[in-house]
């Protein structure tokens, strides 16, 4: 009996709890209404919750244009972090925020920095490269090995025993890339192993080009056009009987000078910073994805509660609020 009387007592409680006004959201209303003559419930005249005539309404709310998951949605699609801000998730907000900002100024820094160590490098490249040495080379190193080439005159009779200046305005002014580049098509590499090869793989782009700075301090068959090749050679020991060593090409760049190396770590590093660059670019993209859709299931996983009110006394109502 008193276990009986408990278990009243605590249900009676409850009910009484649950039995005051509380707001009741957007989305999908299930609406117990007691239809108990208003006059009865005047007299306050409580019928039973089981013995009540009971009816079901299902009220489809219009959402307020702020909490339609859409508008978070968009807004962190856009500029990510206020959506979660709609949602009054602050520290979700200021993540998304903090890594939009740094990924805005890395992505720019690494750029900046990219463009600068570029426009660096090929400013050193012109001070150090010439294709007039390079095309002396090619002479010599037809001469050396006896190399047949159709074009090869024409090259001789353009450069007529000019020395390179390493000074652009005047060096490219004394070649025909034309000429050149027929030239490099017909030579055929000759490497230290003595292995057979094929020809050169690549004829000189035009000055100035993307291509141009790449491919000098890229490939090993423009070795020989760097400032300090002829010296990197006699320090190797390429002298007297040893001298036509340099007008062969090591596979594995042995025989490039520290100049040419010197320009792919430059190429090296500016490529890096531009890689960087797109990491960052890459991540904002993906911040502004990722935010876009937490904040838009964070407002569905917001209207998916369900809420409910009950109650036994006169005048009140269950209410069953399903959000989707």
């Amino acid at each position: 009996m008193k276990k009986a009387a408990l278990f009243f007592t605590l249900f009676l409680s409850t009910v009484l709890l649950y039995a005051q006004d509380f707001d009741v959201d957007e989305g999908l209303s299930v609406v117990v209404i007691d239809r108990e003559d208003v006059s009865l419930q005047n007299l306050h005249v409580v019928t039973p919750l089981l013995m009540r005539d009971l009816s079901y309404s299902v009220n489809s709310h219009n959402r307020p244009f702020t909490e339609s998951s859409a508008v978070p949605f968009f807004s962190s699609l856009i500029i990510p972090g206020t959506g979660q801000m709609m949602n009054r998730n602050w520290w979700r907000s200021g993540i998304y925020l903090a890594v939009e900002a740094a990924s805005i100024y890395l992505a720019i820094d690494y750029r900046n920095r990219g463009t600068a160590g570029e426009r660096n490098y090929e400013r050193w490249a012109d001070q150090n490269w010439s294709v007039v040495q390079y095309s002396n080379w090619l002479i010599e190193y037809h001469n050396v090995h006896g190399i047949n080439n159709p074009y090869l005159d024409d090259l001789i009779r353009m450069l007529q025993g000019a020395d390179a200046s390493f000074d652009t305005g005047i060096d490219w002014n004394r070649v025909d890339l034309t000429v050149l580049r027929n030239v490099e098509r017909n030579t055929p590499y000759i490497t230290t192993d003595d292995l057979a090869a094929s020809n050169f793989s690549h004829v000189l782009p035009d000055y100035g080009s993307q291509q141009y700075y790449e491919l000098i301090a890229k490939y090993y068959q423009y070795q020989a056009g760097w400032r300090d090749y002829d010296s990197f050679h006699d320090n190797l020991g390429h002298t007297g009987a040893l001298f036509n060593e340099r007008y062969r090409i090591d596979r594995n760049g042995a025989y490039a000078s520290t100049l040419f190396y010197d320009g792919v770590d430059f190429a090296s590093q500016f490529n890096s910073d531009f890689r960087r660059s797109g990491y960052f670019v890459s991540l904002l993209i993906a911040n502004h994805v990722i935010s876009a859709f937490d904040a838009y299931f964070t407002v569905q996983l917001k209207q998916n509660r369900i809420n409910a009110t009950s109650t036994m006394l006169p005048g009140r109502h269950l209410v069953v609020n399903y959000r989707f």
